[in-house]
Formats: C-alpha cells, sequence, structure tokens
C-alpha cells in the first residue's frame, strides 16, 4: 500500500464536492468560513476545486464534472491534501471517468495525495485501495472543518491533527 506523507504548514489542500454539491449552494456558505478559517489556523491554504462550488443540481447532473475536479488535484503538484466536502448517495456515477483513465491511475499511484471523508465518499476509499493507496475514513469540510461552534468538536479535531505533521 502506498502511505501519503502526512500535511505540513504551508500545505495546499484541495477540497472536492464528490457527491453532493451543497458546498455551493448559499445555506453553506457560513461553513465555507469558518472551514477555511480553521484550515488556515493549521497554516494549511484551501484551494476549492474548479467545480466543488457549483451546486446541487449542476454536480448531481454532472458527475463527470466532480471526477475532473479529483482528477486536477492529482495532478496538480501544488496540492498535498485533499479534503471532501461531504458524502451524499451517488458518488459511484464517478468512477467510469477516474478508473478508465490511465492519467488518474498514473497520478494516484505517483503522487500520492492525503485523502479524506467519510459516508458515500466510501466509494472513493474503496477505488483508491484498489489502486493501492492508503485513504482516511474521516473528517470532512462542511460537517468537520465547518463545524458551526467556536471550535471543532474534540473528536474531530484529534482525527483531523493526526494528518498532520509535528501533531
Amino acid at each position: 500500500m502506498i502511505i501519503p506523507r502526512k500535511l505540513k504548514k504551508g500545505d495546499r489542500v484541495a477540497i472536492v464536492s464528490l457527491s453532493s454539491g451543497m458546498l455551493g449552494e448559499d445555506f453553506c456558505s457560513h461553513n465555507i468560513e469558518i472551514g477555511v478559517n480553521r484550515l488556515k489556523e493549521y497554516c494549511l491554504e484551501p484551494i476549492f476545486m474548479p467545480n466543488s462550488l457549483k451546486g446541487i443540481e449542476f454536480l448531481k447532473a454532472n458527475p463527470k464534472a466532480r471526477a475532473e475536479d479529483l482528477k486536477k488535484a492529482f495532478l496538480d503538484d501544488s496540492i498535498a491534501g485533499i479534503i471532501c466536502a461531504i458524502g451524499g448517495d451517488d458518488t459511484y456515477r464517478l468512477l467510469p471517468y477516474l478508473m478508465d483513465d490511465i492519467d488518474f491511475i498514473s497520478s494516484v499511484k505517483k503522487t500520492p495525495k492525503l485523502f479524506t471523508g467519510f459516508s458515500d465518499t466510501t466509494i472513493n476509499h474503496l477505488m483508491f485501495y484498489q489502486l493501492g493507496l492508503t485513504t482516511y475514513y474521516g473528517p470532512n469540510f462542511i460537517c468537520d472543518l465547518g463545524e458551526i461552534d467556536n471550535q471543532m468538536l474534540p473528536y474531530s479535531k484529534i482525527a483531523f491533527e493526526s494528518y498532520l505533521e509535528g501533531h
């Protein structure tokens, strides 16, 4: 199995919406603000992938766009980690766009990146397992980093900090 390195200060992390597009809806704007601030507190730079904020209807209708975001994150050497926005119910629709893509498969193996998320993201974890990449069934952007409170929930904080060098 390929184990990606831990995140370190200054790293760029991609935010991807591989399932639900709710991150792009107005009702999640506060989650974005909170999540961005928390990532910056860890000295990480959040990068919202091109389709990640296009909303529920667009992303539901465009699994290829969701897959393209994940592929772009892996092909971008400046990105060290990938955080899923949230789960959903149809991530399986991305698989043909990824598992039949030699560039994507090669990139996952040559430039492994930390990948975290849960719920529907299980499909992605299984896909990466098939490619030999160790991933983390753990914190996602909306529910954990963007948790609406003065601080992250203690168990989420512990889990996220386990991804960081020096914690």
